[in-house]
């Protein structure tokens, strides 16, 4: 019997990008894309990061429905959580209707998951990637065989206990097909006021960062397109509305010769008339004046560069090569010349940081006028090796409560300085960034003026309550983080989350009262 297909992301994001962009799932796209039409009655993907409404009252909508026989549920660490709860929902509706969890946090611990409470609502899991493994999974239930043993990447429930199957090498890209994007329910995706969409030209990275879990989803590998399934790519992606493309290779940059070529395709097609966005390695902008002329002339208009950190021990602790403070001036420098938004990520909180250090980061961004710096908190992400040295130095304060691995929360302490600390330091450096002299330097403004002032303006009433507050409390330096801490559980129960007690009981790490 054909089946009726649901694939879910989740609503969890990093708070503060939400503003400028929400993309939807290409993972999902791609595993839609790839399954038989002949296995399937109707197929859907629902991106519910755009969800504004009740999540819970939207699901149950849903399901009622579309009334699926299959869900497969897309998780990274901070959303496994909020994951499992719509598992719950799902079941509560319908305990026959399959739950299949998939992407990074499965990977990393479906070890973990197998001896968990979770497994009450979890069917499957695909391990790694999925597009073939979950075509299998699919073509297994429609045929009623019952025997999941063959299915590479799966784990599956026998006699209520998980069964780890072998993994597959990685897929040839070849064999993929084109994304489904025409099926997604949800609509309202965006960078900069743009309709946006999500393409890739490449998998993998053979880099050692010892902070990235990526080699457990690939191996240290590095896998390419071709050019002409690149441009029915992007064909379709237009088809459907794109006005912007945002390349989430993991490093595409590790081949100039292959950004060169894409950046040709574009050209050559006038691609060019939409924007693209991309993340990068330094040395890959750094290395190569002309590439950069080029992605200019192809309709880049957005690169997010990997700074990690200024300080040479903690660059030595990331595995990262000396040469990235120098590589990163050069290759914003270019990216300036060329009319190209420079972002940079910063990874800070490493175990002999001091606020001193910590600052370092936020003054170095603004010496090369940095036009979107990330400021995250060093994350003991799962199975890495960096997780494993923060542990030797007793650094990690959250080992096990995932829902605050985004980047922007805290789960590590200095010698010098604890989480709460650490997150205040982050707090003020983010509201510091966009003083009057950000907003006469940056790109953003001036590619992007509609959306900027837009934002802007829509800004001033959070400005005027931080500033009321700070005039009615001159005493309380932590007054407008407080009210930022207070914020964030609300965001953690739309998500049918609940961790105001941990939140609480962290502020008083700052001595500062629930009730402020």
């Amino acid at each position: 019997m054909k089946q009726g297909i649901l694939l879910l992301s989740m609503p969890n994001y990093s708070s503060g990008f939400d503003r400028a962009a929400k993309f939807p799932n290409l993972g999902l796209a791609s595993i839609a894309g790839n399954v038989d039409e002949d296995l399937i009655d109707e197929i859907a993907i629902a991106d519910l990061i755009t969800v504004r409404t009740d999540l819970n009252k939207y699901l149950i909508k849903l399901l009622k429905s579309f009334q699926p026989d299959i869900i497969g549920l897309s998780a990274m660490s901070f959303q496994y959580q909020t994951a499992v709860e719509i598992a719950k929902i799902i079941k509560q509706f319908n305990k026959e209707i399959y739950t299949v969890f998939g992407g990074y946090h499965i990977t990393l611990a479906y070890d973990i998951i197998s001896n968990s409470e979770d497994i009450a609502f979890i069917d499957f899991m695909i391990r790694k990637e999925g597009e073939i493994a979950f075509n299998n999974l699919v073509k297994a239930l429609v045929e009623n065989k019952g025997n999941f043993s063959e299915i590479k990447n799966l784990s599956y429930k026998e006699n209520g206990k998980f069964i780890h199957n072998k993994c597959a090498e990685n897929i040839v890209l070849s064999k993929l097909k084109i994304p489904k994007r025409n099926i997604r329910i949800r609509k309202k995706y965006f960078i900069f006021g743009k309709r946006t969409d999500v393409i890739e030209t490449s998998r993998g990275c053979t880099m050692n960062c010892n902070f990235c879990c990526m080699p457990f989803m690939y191996g240290r590998t590095f896998r390419k397109y071709e050019m002409n399934r690149i441009q029915k790519d992007i064909e379709n992606a237009i088809a459907n509305g794109a006005e912007s493309l945002f390349i989430v290779d993991d490093n595409a940059f590790l081949d100039v010769h292959h950004m060169h070529n894409f950046c040709d395709l574009v050209i050559k097609n006038k691609f060019n008339k939409i924007d693209y966005l991309i993340q990068a390695s330094v040395r890959g902008i750094a290395s190569d004046e002309n590439l950069v002329r080029k992605m200019a002339k192809a309709g880049f208009k957005f690169v997010f560069l990997g700074i990690e950190n200024v300080e040479h021990d903690d660059i030595k602790l990331l595995s990262k090569d000396e040469k990235v403070l120098s590589e990163s001036v050069n290759a914003v420098k270019l990216l300036q010349e060329n009319n190209i938004i420079s972002a940079g990520g910063f990874i800070v909180a490493l175990p002999d940081d001091t606020e001193e250090k910590i600052w370092n980061n936020f003054n170095f961004a603004r010496k090369i006028k940095l036009d979107a710096p990330f400021f995250f908190a060093a994350t003991p992400h799962l199975k890495t090796e960096f997780r494993k040295n923060l542990i030797e130095e007793k650094a990690v304060t959250n080992l096990h409560d995932f829902c605050f691995y985004n980047g922007l929360q805290v789960n590590v302490r200095t010698k010098s300085l604890s989480a709460e600390q650490i997150s205040f330091i982050l707090s003020q450096m983010n509201g510091k960034y966009g003083d009057l002299n950000y907003i006469k330097f940056n790109k953003i403004k001036k590619i992007y003026p509609l959306f900027f002032w837009k934002a802007f303006i829509k800004n001033i009433p959070r400005i005027a309550a931080n500033n009321l507050r700070k005039i009615l409390n001159p005493n309380n330096k932590y007054i407008n983080y407080i009210a930022g801490r207070k914020r964030l559980i609300k965001r953690l129960r739309k998500w049918l989350l609940d961790r105001e007690e941990v939140i609480l009981s962290r502020l008083q790490e700052l001595n500062v009262r629930e009730d402020l």
